[in-house]
């Protein structure tokens, strides 16, 4: 899967004119100046395709009457124009009175392979613009969109008034990523703003906030600069990982300036508060911002498309929050003279003794430093306690795109010609005509190829009993309101067997490899072993509740001609190489049809080409199938019966033959509905080993079942996350190692990981998210998130003894000291994703599950640091002593 090669921009040229002028006019008009744009790779057109006059045999009557398919063919083409369809009709068929229509329907229609396109129930044509792989997405969409209403101007006034023309673009990439920019900027200046009310709250000076606030746009500007040079693009996936990154960019600044400012109002000038203030945090930061950075390092080597989704996505994370690093480091001290205002505005600030949260915590933390124990049995008691809520929460893969629309796909019997699917698809379309939820509708009949989901129409065997229907709704519409009101009104028009509704998180998922589809592939040597596993296992996934459009290529089939030529009939007939050739020809007539080279109908004034179809689907119809294939006349003289030099039947084939790694396999595929992707998934895999227990006691050997689709990709994807965190955290304790110089400091910083679980996992049941890919990449962040909190504790308490303070009073000092920078830290950071929870603002791919897994996980790591790592580092400090006491 490339995505630099979908659609760039998909129109629809509409208009009150016919679907072949359309088309017409597409290719002349607006393909060569849509190509001219620069950037842009390729343009391609969908419909407008001219009708055809089509001739369907009917084999009953030709065996009636003692005509050939090939005498069809050849007399036909004696005549290279026909003025009308009654005139085609009336031909001769050289035998006594016979004509074409006595033995033959004739229609006028789209030849079969033809696609018809509608928007909004009026003709179009779909034109799809591809860009060159490297071009800018936004800039090249808007120049194209740009040119288009330059054509549409152009065009209506050739046309005249008398005639109405649109170029509507109904999907255009551009337009996601553009909101996800706008989100990105509101969140940068929203994030200033909360960083400022909580500076302030926290009692630092109104300078000191504008300063840290400051430390957002220096930071994302350097992180895009080393996106530039790293040759990393802005798109969804960076996107998402910047506006992540925001929740954090503060964190460093606020830090850096707290420490800075306590000192200045101590009595230190500027350059000492500024270089002594910096030297006093540095390190602790510093680790803390390695920790974070280094625990993406695991990332490099997930692969799949975990791997390719979040490696862009962590470097960018990585070169954002560097950036901050530098910025507090270097920047916030540079500024610090502003920090405090002139001698009068300092006699005005009112000196306060401890804050009102101070005075909450210090009390609680004496508490837990005299009640070590029951401290520690109360977290432990509450971190397991938490992992039972996985259960409950439960799992699934990768969050769908965000996107309100529908996709309804319609397929009926094999064979059904592109007309009556079009009539199907009208009916259809009126239900959606006087829908105001619903902005746009585009349908396709016939295998598309230029939209979104070409690729799986084809390999479903999508044909001219297909088509697709794509429903772009408003952005305030409720998307499971509108489509469960469509799959009634589609039950009402009694289509319930033919079609189904997707959502296009459902729909875009399934094909781009994430989201929950079910992909289950029977593999044998034989075909009748492969389909009776398939059978089997179809049954029983059909009694499962929450899979729905329940499918298997094993139901997909075709009336077939089999014909085998039979040699040794052949050479009792003593046939030229000539007649031989000329019976080759017929057999292939007979089973495909063919087009009548050089001939045309008139038809009001146009000109139309003929198609001879082939008879499978008359046989299919006929009383008794093969008895009539058999007396099918052939045109050689004399005249002889099929059956004379072949072996004929009408078979039911599938539409295609699936082979996996040179073997045989029959797919089973749907759509997981539950929420709970990962429990479903056990079901499943509960009756593959129900069917592989059968087909043992069969005496079956050789047959496989491989579960793919979301099923393999959770399993891979769950796998890969896990040990990528379990690096991510040896390698985030190793970096503390080397900067605190100490084993055991950085184990009891450590601790703070599992208290972040308990948050985490309670927000996902409280906001209704699963845990998926998106959530275990929160874990991820939050592995390097809660350590700073823990790590600037630490390090406090750590200076304070070796000023010769003890450590209980050390543990007090420190976390009377460090709670503001804390606090100010955990709030801006949960406040900054508060948007992306809650979903606001749209224009991010993985962000809402994300960012209630770093909420709840900071939230109460943030409450349990304070207290439970005080706990634990005075209980290793007494181990510490009694030891040296003892040696």
């Amino acid at each position: 899967l490339d995505p630099s090669m979908m659609p760039l921009v998909i129109f629809s040229l509409m208009g009150d004119l016919p679907s072949a002028q359309l088309g017409a006019i597409a290719q002349t008009r607006v393909v060569p100046e849509l190509a001219s744009v620069e950037d842009i790779a390729d343009v391609e057109t969908e419909g407008g395709e001219k009708e055809q006059v089509l001739i369907s045999p009917d084999p009953g009557k030709m065996n009636q009457f003692g005509i050939s398919m090939y005498q069809i063919f050849g007399l036909l083409s004696l005549v290279p124009e026909y003025d009308s369809l009654g005139d085609i009709e009336n031909a001769a068929m050289g035998v006594d009175a016979v004509v074409l229509g006595d033995v033959a329907d004739v229609v006028q229609g789209p030849a079969p392979g033809t696609r018809i396109t509608r928007t909004n129930g009026l003709p179009s044509v779909g034109i799809a613009v591809m860009k060159e792989k490297d071009a800018n997405t936004v800039d090249v969409a808007n120049a194209v969109v740009a040119k288009a209403e330059e054509i549409e101007g152009e065009l209506q006034r050739s046309l005249g008034d008398e005639v109405e023309l649109e170029l509507t673009p109904v999907f255009d990439q551009s337009e996601f990523i553009e909101k996800s920019i706008g989100q990105l900027r509101n969140m940068a200046l929203s994030r200033a703003a909360q960083a400022t009310v909580t500076v302030l709250l926290g009692r630092a000076a109104f300078r000191a906030s504008l300063v840290t606030a400051m430390s957002i746009p220096f930071s994302i500007v350097i992180g895009f600069l080393a996106m530039y040079f790293s040759g990393i693009t802005i798109n969804l996936l960076t996107l998402s990982a910047m506006a992540i990154a925001v929740g954090r960019l503060i964190d460093n600044s606020i830090v850096v300036a707290e420490v800075v400012y306590r000192r200045m109002k101590r009595g230190e000038g500027f350059r000492d508060a500024s270089i002594n203030g910096s030297k006093e945090i540095a390190g602790p930061i510093t680790s803390s911002t390695l920790a974070t950075v280094a625990i993406f390092i695991p990332l490099a080597f997930v692969g799949g498309i975990v791997g390719e989704l979040f490696m862009p996505f962590a470097l960018t994370i990585t070169f954002a929050l560097i950036a901050s690093l530098l910025v507090a480091l270097m920047v916030v001290p540079a500024f610090s003279k502003w920090f405090v205002g002139t001698k009068k505005e300092e006699e005005e600030e009112e000196e306060v003794g401890e804050t009102w949260y101070q005075k909450l915590y210090i009390p609680s933390l004496k508490w837990a430093l005299g009640h070590r124990v029951i401290t520690l049995v109360v977290a432990g008691v509450l971190f397991f306690g938490s992992l039972g809520l996985i259960s409950m929460i439960g799992t699934s893969f990768i969050p769908g795109m965000g996107e309100k629309m529908l996709i309804v796909e319609i397929e009926l019997p094999s064979g059904t010609d592109s007309g009556t699917t079009g009539e199907v698809a009208a009916s259809i379309e009126a239900l959606l005509a006087d829908n105001d939820a619903i902005e746009i509708y585009h349908t396709t009949i016939g295998t598309s190829t230029t939209s979104v989901h070409a690729a799986m129409s084809a390999a479903m065997g999508g044909g001219d009993n297909t088509a697709e229907i794509t429903v772009l709704l408003d952005p305030g519409a409720n998307e499971p309101k509108e489509q469960e009101d469509l799959e009634l009104g589609i039950e009402g028009l009694m289509l319930g067997d033919y079609v189904t509704v997707l959502s296009g998180d459902e729909a875009q998922g399934g094909q781009m490899g994430f989201g929950s589809g079910l992909d289950i592939s029977v593999i044998g040597e034989s075909s009748a072993e492969v389909n009776l596993a398939a059978g089997l296992l179809y049954e029983r996934l059909e009694e499962i509740e929450d899979i729905s459009n329940l499918e298997t290529d094993l139901t997909m089939v075709v009336p077939k001609l089999y014909i085998q030529l039979d040699s040794s009939k052949i050479e009792a007939l003593g046939l030229t190489e000539q007649e031989l050739q000329q019976l080759q020809n017929e057999v292939s007539l007979l089973r495909r049809g063919w087009s009548l080279p050089n001939v045309a109908v008139n038809v009001d004034g146009d000109s139309y080409g003929v198609f001879i179809k082939g008879v499978a689907m008359g046989l299919y119809e006929a009383e008794n199938p093969e008895a009539t294939a058999s007396a099918l006349r052939l045109g050689l003289p004399p005249s002889l019966a099929l059956a004379d030099v072949a072996d004929v039947a009408l078979v039911e084939g599938p539409t295609h033959i699936g082979h996996i790694d040179k073997k045989l396999s029959a797919s089973i595929v749907g759509e997981i509905t539950a929420k709970n992707v990962g429990a479903v998934n056990r079901l499943v895999e509960d009756e593959i080993d129900a069917v592989e227990d059968e087909i043992d006691a069969l005496g079956i050997e050789g047959v496989e079942i491989r579960a793919g689709g979301v099923m393999e990709e959770m399993a891979e994807g769950f796998s890969r996350m896990g040990i990528a965190i379990m690096i991510a955290i040896g390698i985030a304790y190793l970096i503390l190692v080397v900067t605190m110089r100490s084993i055991l400091n950085p184990l009891i910083i450590m601790i703070s990981l599992p208290l972040a679980s308990i948050g985490a996992l309670l927000a996902l049941l409280i906001a209704g998210y699963t845990l998926g890919i998106s959530g275990m990449m929160g874990v991820l962040l939050l592995v390097g998130i809660v350590l700073t909190n823990a790590i600037v504790l630490i390090a406090l308490v750590e200076q304070l003894r070796k000023q010769g303070m003890n450590t209980y009073d050390a543990l007090v000092e420190g976390g009377r000291t460090r709670l503001r920078p804390i606090l100010m830290t955990a709030l801006t950071t949960m406040f900054a994703m508060l948007p992306l929870a809650f979903g606001l603002g749209g224009g991010t791919l993985i962000a809402g599950e994300l960012a209630v897994v770093v909420i709840g996980g900071l939230f109460s790591s943030t409450l349990l640091t304070l207290l439970v790592i005080p706990v634990v580092y005075s209980l290793v400090d007494g181990l510490r002593r009694r030891r040296a006491r003892a040696s």
